[in-house]
Protein backbone atom coordinates (compact mmCIF):
# COMPACT_ATOMS: atom_id res chain seq x y z
CA UNK A 1 0.00 0.00 0.00
CA UNK A 2 1.52 3.39 -0.89
CA UNK A 3 2.31 5.96 2.15
CA UNK A 4 2.31 9.58 1.14
CA UNK A 5 4.98 11.51 2.33
CA UNK A 6 4.90 13.43 5.93
CA UNK A 7 3.73 17.23 5.86
CA UNK A 8 6.89 19.26 5.68
CA UNK A 9 7.41 22.32 8.05
CA UNK A 10 5.87 25.43 6.59
CA UNK A 11 4.69 23.22 3.61
CA UNK A 12 1.09 24.56 3.36
CA UNK A 13 2.31 27.80 3.63
CA UNK A 14 4.53 27.24 0.55
CA UNK A 15 1.65 25.02 -0.98
CA UNK A 16 -0.67 28.19 -0.99
CA UNK A 17 1.73 30.37 -2.51
CA UNK A 18 2.48 28.07 -5.29
CA UNK A 19 -1.27 27.62 -6.11
CA UNK A 20 -2.39 30.95 -6.01
CA UNK A 21 1.08 31.26 -8.66
CA UNK A 22 -0.36 28.35 -10.76
CA UNK A 23 -3.68 29.88 -10.86
CA UNK A 24 -2.06 32.98 -12.21
CA UNK A 25 -0.29 30.91 -15.27
CA UNK A 26 -2.65 28.47 -16.07
CA UNK A 27 -5.14 31.78 -16.61
CA UNK A 28 -2.57 33.28 -18.74
CA UNK A 29 -2.38 30.16 -20.56
CA UNK A 30 -6.09 29.57 -20.98
CA UNK A 31 -6.47 32.60 -22.80
CA UNK A 32 -4.16 32.40 -25.13
CA UNK A 33 -5.35 29.01 -26.14
CA UNK A 34 -8.83 30.08 -26.11
CA UNK A 35 -7.71 32.87 -29.02
CA UNK A 36 -5.67 30.42 -30.61
CA UNK A 37 -8.77 27.09 -30.72
CA UNK A 38 -10.39 29.52 -33.13
CA UNK A 39 -8.33 28.23 -35.87
CA UNK A 40 -6.63 25.39 -34.52
CA UNK A 41 -7.39 21.85 -33.88
CA UNK A 42 -7.06 21.15 -30.36
CA UNK A 43 -4.43 18.01 -30.53
CA UNK A 44 -2.45 20.52 -32.91
CA UNK A 45 -2.30 23.20 -30.41
CA UNK A 46 -1.39 20.88 -27.54
CA UNK A 47 1.54 19.45 -29.74
CA UNK A 48 3.18 22.69 -30.34
CA UNK A 49 2.60 23.97 -27.24
CA UNK A 50 4.25 20.80 -25.84
CA UNK A 51 7.18 21.19 -28.26
CA UNK A 52 8.09 24.35 -27.12
CA UNK A 53 7.27 23.38 -23.15
CA UNK A 54 9.51 20.56 -23.44
CA UNK A 55 12.41 22.09 -25.12
CA UNK A 56 12.17 25.10 -21.99
CA UNK A 57 11.91 22.64 -19.47
CA UNK A 58 14.77 20.53 -20.61
CA UNK A 59 17.24 23.33 -20.51
CA UNK A 60 15.96 24.07 -17.09
CA UNK A 61 16.41 20.51 -15.69
CA UNK A 62 20.27 20.94 -17.45
CA UNK A 63 21.00 24.44 -16.05
CA UNK A 64 19.31 23.50 -12.87
CA UNK A 65 22.31 20.11 -12.84
CA UNK A 66 19.00 17.37 -13.01
CA UNK A 67 21.00 15.84 -15.70
CA UNK A 68 21.79 12.82 -13.66
CA UNK A 69 18.25 12.56 -12.59
CA UNK A 70 16.95 12.04 -16.28
CA UNK A 71 16.43 8.44 -15.13
CA UNK A 72 13.71 9.13 -13.15
CA UNK A 73 10.95 9.97 -15.23
CA UNK A 74 10.39 6.20 -15.56
CA UNK A 75 9.09 6.24 -11.80
CA UNK A 76 5.37 4.30 -11.86
CA UNK A 77 3.62 7.55 -10.35
CA UNK A 78 5.66 10.01 -12.36
CA UNK A 79 4.62 8.63 -15.73
CA UNK A 80 1.16 7.90 -14.24
CA UNK A 81 0.52 11.53 -13.33
CA UNK A 82 2.32 12.49 -17.13
CA UNK A 83 -0.61 10.42 -18.59
CA UNK A 84 -3.27 11.98 -16.47
CA UNK A 85 -1.69 15.50 -17.36
CA UNK A 86 -2.46 14.76 -21.29
CA UNK A 87 -5.86 13.36 -20.97
CA UNK A 88 -6.48 16.35 -18.79
CA UNK A 89 -5.01 18.87 -21.10
CA UNK A 90 -6.60 17.37 -24.40
CA UNK A 91 -10.22 17.53 -22.50
CA UNK A 92 -9.82 20.86 -21.15
CA UNK A 93 -8.67 22.35 -24.72
CA UNK A 94 -11.18 20.68 -26.06
CA UNK A 95 -13.98 22.05 -24.51
CA UNK A 96 -12.62 25.50 -23.66
CA UNK A 97 -13.13 26.83 -27.37
CA UNK A 98 -16.67 26.40 -27.18
CA UNK A 99 -17.52 27.49 -23.30
CA UNK A 100 -16.89 31.07 -22.05
CA UNK A 101 -14.24 31.15 -19.86
CA UNK A 102 -15.28 31.89 -16.96
CA UNK A 103 -18.02 28.92 -17.14
CA UNK A 104 -15.18 26.41 -17.94
CA UNK A 105 -12.99 27.66 -15.39
CA UNK A 106 -15.75 27.32 -12.19
CA UNK A 107 -16.77 24.16 -13.46
CA UNK A 108 -13.11 22.97 -13.08
CA UNK A 109 -13.30 24.35 -9.52
CA UNK A 110 -15.26 21.38 -8.45
CA UNK A 111 -11.53 19.92 -8.41
CA UNK A 112 -11.11 20.98 -4.58
CA UNK A 113 -14.43 19.03 -3.61
CA UNK A 114 -13.50 15.94 -5.05
CA UNK A 115 -9.78 16.21 -3.43
CA UNK A 116 -10.96 17.18 -0.59
CA UNK A 117 -14.03 13.74 -0.54
CA UNK A 118 -10.65 11.35 -1.16
CA UNK A 119 -7.82 13.13 1.15
CA UNK A 120 -9.23 11.95 3.85
CA UNK A 121 -10.17 7.78 3.28
CA UNK A 122 -6.40 7.69 0.68
CA UNK A 123 -4.26 10.41 3.10
CA UNK A 124 -5.45 10.18 6.25
CA UNK A 125 -5.78 13.66 6.71
CA UNK A 126 -8.64 15.38 9.42
CA UNK A 127 -11.00 17.44 7.40
CA UNK A 128 -13.05 19.16 10.21
CA UNK A 129 -16.44 20.63 9.48
CA UNK A 130 -15.13 24.18 8.84
CA UNK A 131 -12.85 23.08 6.37
CA UNK A 132 -15.97 21.14 4.68
CA UNK A 133 -17.85 24.13 5.16
CA UNK A 134 -15.44 26.89 3.14
CA UNK A 135 -15.26 23.67 0.28
CA UNK A 136 -19.18 23.47 0.18
CA UNK A 137 -19.18 27.32 -0.12
CA UNK A 138 -17.13 27.00 -2.96
CA UNK A 139 -18.79 24.49 -4.53
CA UNK A 140 -22.04 26.77 -4.35
CA UNK A 141 -20.27 29.92 -5.87
CA UNK A 142 -19.50 27.43 -8.88
CA UNK A 143 -23.36 26.27 -9.40
CA UNK A 144 -24.02 30.50 -9.36
CA UNK A 145 -21.29 30.80 -12.11
CA UNK A 146 -21.91 27.56 -14.31
CA UNK A 147 -25.85 28.07 -13.66
CA UNK A 148 -26.79 23.77 -14.49
CA UNK A 149 -29.92 22.99 -16.19
CA UNK A 150 -28.98 26.52 -18.13
CA UNK A 151 -29.25 26.18 -22.10
CA UNK A 152 -25.35 26.77 -21.70
CA UNK A 153 -24.79 24.08 -19.26
CA UNK A 154 -26.19 21.33 -21.09
CA UNK A 155 -24.95 22.54 -24.53
CA UNK A 156 -23.67 19.70 -26.33
CA UNK A 157 -20.38 17.40 -25.56
CA UNK A 158 -17.99 20.59 -24.06
CA UNK A 159 -19.25 20.12 -20.78
CA UNK A 160 -19.08 16.65 -20.84
CA UNK A 161 -15.10 16.80 -21.39
CA UNK A 162 -14.53 19.79 -18.86
CA UNK A 163 -16.07 17.59 -16.12
CA UNK A 164 -14.10 14.99 -17.40
CA UNK A 165 -11.33 16.72 -17.01
CA UNK A 166 -12.40 17.83 -13.61
CA UNK A 167 -12.18 14.14 -12.14
CA UNK A 168 -8.99 13.29 -14.07
CA UNK A 169 -7.31 16.00 -12.09
CA UNK A 170 -8.55 15.30 -8.87
CA UNK A 171 -6.67 12.13 -9.87
CA UNK A 172 -3.65 13.76 -10.61
CA UNK A 173 -3.29 15.83 -7.66
CA UNK A 174 -3.84 12.80 -5.69
CA UNK A 175 -1.07 10.74 -7.67
CA UNK A 176 1.37 13.99 -7.28
CA UNK A 177 1.00 13.77 -3.48
CA UNK A 178 2.42 9.74 -3.30
CA UNK A 179 5.47 10.92 -5.55
CA UNK A 180 8.80 9.90 -3.89
CA UNK A 181 10.07 13.66 -2.45
CA UNK A 182 13.28 12.95 -3.43
CA UNK A 183 12.62 12.76 -7.42
CA UNK A 184 12.95 16.72 -8.15
CA UNK A 185 9.97 18.92 -9.67
CA UNK A 186 11.58 19.81 -12.79
CA UNK A 187 12.16 16.07 -13.73
CA UNK A 188 7.98 15.60 -12.77
CA UNK A 189 7.56 19.01 -14.67
CA UNK A 190 9.66 17.25 -17.75
CA UNK A 191 7.72 14.52 -17.73
CA UNK A 192 4.53 16.15 -17.91
CA UNK A 193 5.49 18.46 -21.01
CA UNK A 194 6.56 15.38 -23.27
CA UNK A 195 3.51 13.51 -22.14
CA UNK A 196 1.14 16.21 -22.88
CA UNK A 197 2.92 17.22 -26.45
CA UNK A 198 3.19 13.57 -27.70
CA UNK A 199 -0.46 13.21 -27.08
CA UNK A 200 -1.66 15.98 -28.64
CA UNK A 201 0.68 14.61 -31.30
CA UNK A 202 -1.07 11.35 -31.74
CA UNK A 203 -4.56 13.09 -32.39
CA UNK A 204 -3.48 15.49 -34.90
CA UNK A 205 -4.09 12.50 -37.86
CA UNK A 206 -7.79 12.42 -36.32
CA UNK A 207 -8.16 15.82 -36.27
CA UNK A 208 -6.49 17.26 -38.77
CA UNK A 209 -3.20 19.86 -39.59
CA UNK A 210 -3.93 23.46 -40.09
CA UNK A 211 -0.71 25.75 -41.02
CA UNK A 212 -0.72 28.07 -37.74
CA UNK A 213 0.33 31.97 -38.81
CA UNK A 214 3.35 32.91 -36.80
CA UNK A 215 0.94 34.93 -34.79
CA UNK A 216 -0.35 31.56 -33.73
CA UNK A 217 3.13 30.56 -33.17
CA UNK A 218 3.75 33.47 -30.95
CA UNK A 219 0.80 32.52 -29.10
CA UNK A 220 1.58 29.25 -28.27
CA UNK A 221 5.33 30.05 -27.45
CA UNK A 222 3.96 32.60 -24.96
CA UNK A 223 1.41 29.85 -23.61
CA UNK A 224 4.05 27.53 -23.07
CA UNK A 225 6.47 29.33 -21.06
CA UNK A 226 3.24 29.85 -18.71
CA UNK A 227 2.07 26.63 -18.45
CA UNK A 228 5.50 25.26 -17.55
CA UNK A 229 5.98 27.85 -14.74
CA UNK A 230 2.39 26.84 -13.71
CA UNK A 231 2.88 23.26 -13.90
CA UNK A 232 6.13 23.34 -12.24
CA UNK A 233 4.22 26.06 -9.03
CA UNK A 234 1.49 23.22 -9.08
CA UNK A 235 3.85 20.05 -8.72
CA UNK A 236 5.30 22.25 -5.68
CA UNK A 237 1.32 23.30 -4.42
CA UNK A 238 0.86 19.35 -3.94
CA UNK A 239 4.34 18.05 -2.24
CA UNK A 240 4.68 17.84 1.41
CA UNK A 241 1.40 19.60 1.94
CA UNK A 242 -1.87 18.59 3.52
CA UNK A 243 -4.17 17.91 0.15
CA UNK A 244 -7.60 19.39 1.27
CA UNK A 245 -6.37 22.57 2.93
CA UNK A 246 -4.28 23.37 -0.13
CA UNK A 247 -6.73 22.47 -3.16
CA UNK A 248 -9.32 25.37 -2.10
CA UNK A 249 -6.48 27.52 -3.22
CA UNK A 250 -7.69 26.90 -7.09
CA UNK A 251 -10.44 29.59 -6.66
CA UNK A 252 -8.56 32.20 -7.06
CA UNK A 253 -8.41 31.49 -10.53
CA UNK A 254 -11.78 33.07 -11.06
CA UNK A 255 -10.21 36.29 -10.22
CA UNK A 256 -8.41 35.92 -13.48
CA UNK A 257 -10.97 34.09 -15.45
CA UNK A 258 -13.57 37.16 -14.64
CA UNK A 259 -10.79 39.95 -15.64
CA UNK A 260 -9.83 37.63 -18.95
CA UNK A 261 -13.50 37.36 -19.89
CA UNK A 262 -14.13 40.44 -19.54
CA UNK A 263 -10.88 42.40 -20.94
CA UNK A 264 -10.04 39.94 -23.93
CA UNK A 265 -13.63 38.35 -25.09
CA UNK A 266 -16.24 40.84 -23.93
CA UNK A 267 -17.77 38.36 -21.75
CA UNK A 268 -19.51 39.93 -18.26
CA UNK A 269 -20.35 37.86 -15.79
CA UNK A 270 -24.51 38.34 -14.57
CA UNK A 271 -25.56 38.85 -11.11
CA UNK A 272 -25.82 35.68 -9.88
CA UNK A 273 -22.05 35.12 -11.03
CA UNK A 274 -21.06 38.12 -9.29
CA UNK A 275 -22.54 36.14 -6.19
CA UNK A 276 -21.07 32.87 -7.49
CA UNK A 277 -17.38 34.46 -7.42
CA UNK A 278 -17.77 36.07 -4.48
CA UNK A 279 -18.68 32.84 -2.76
CA UNK A 280 -15.66 31.44 -3.91
CA UNK A 281 -13.47 33.92 -3.34
CA UNK A 282 -14.63 34.18 -0.02
CA UNK A 283 -14.14 30.43 0.90
CA UNK A 284 -10.78 30.66 -0.14
CA UNK A 285 -9.77 33.79 2.10
CA UNK A 286 -12.07 31.32 4.90
CA UNK A 287 -9.97 28.50 4.63
CA UNK A 288 -6.39 30.47 4.99
CA UNK A 289 -7.68 32.19 7.78
CA UNK A 290 -8.60 28.81 8.90
CA UNK A 291 -4.98 27.80 8.87
CA UNK A 292 -3.60 30.84 10.22
CA UNK A 293 -5.44 29.89 13.54
CA UNK A 294 -4.67 26.63 13.23
CA UNK A 295 -1.08 27.22 13.08
CA UNK A 296 -1.13 29.61 16.19
CA UNK A 297 -2.91 27.13 18.05
CA UNK A 298 0.17 24.40 16.97
CA UNK A 299 2.82 26.63 17.64
CA UNK A 300 1.26 27.10 21.32
CA UNK A 301 1.09 23.71 21.93
CA UNK A 302 5.09 23.35 21.18
CA UNK A 303 5.54 26.53 23.81
CA UNK A 304 3.62 24.67 26.18
CA UNK A 305 5.20 21.71 26.29
CA UNK A 306 8.86 22.80 25.99
CA UNK A 307 7.98 24.85 29.09
CA UNK A 308 7.00 21.98 31.44
CA UNK A 309 9.35 20.55 33.83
Amino acid sequence: MLTAPPVEANGNRRGIIAMCTAMACFMTNDTLVKIVARDLPSGEIIAIRGAFAAVMVFGWLVAAGHLRDIGRVASPLVAARAGLEALVAFLFISAIGALPIADITAIFLITPLLITALSGPLLGEQVGWRRWSAVAAGFLGMLLVVKPGGAGFLAGSATVMALLSVFFCAIRDMVTRFIDPRIPTIVITLTTCVAVGLFGAAMIPFQGWVTPSLTHVGLLLAAATVVVAGNHAMILAFRGVEVSLVSPFRYTVMVWAIVSGIAVFGEWPDVASWAGIGLIVGAGLYTLHRERVRLKVRRAEVEAKATLP
